[in-house]
């Protein structure tokens, strides 16, 4: 069986591939992103491999001497975008 088969075989099989490539259920794919969505909503983002408050994520961020994105450097001083 080639290549193109088994990736056939997989997908119809209702599997898809994870952040890692390893090939997982949808069920089990769901799940995972759900947990993400779930601690992302509740505050949290992941820092050196843990999950923690953002805050406590920005200082670690700032005793490592990381800077945050530009993109969220000034985000209390942003406005609204203009609706056209």
């Amino acid at each position: 069986m080639d290549t193109i088969d088994k990736v056939k075989k997989l997908v119809l099989e209702g599997n898809v591939l994870d952040d890692q490539g390893a090939w997982v259920t949808l069920a089990a794919r769901k799940d995972t992103e759900k947990k993400i969505i779930d601690r992302l909503t509740g505050g949290k983002v992941l820092c050196n491999g843990r999950w923690v408050p953002i805050p406590q994520a920005k200082e670690s961020g700032r005793k490592e001497g990381i800077e945050p994105p530009q993109e969220t450097r000034s985000m209390g001083k942003r406005r609204a975008p203009k609706i056209v």
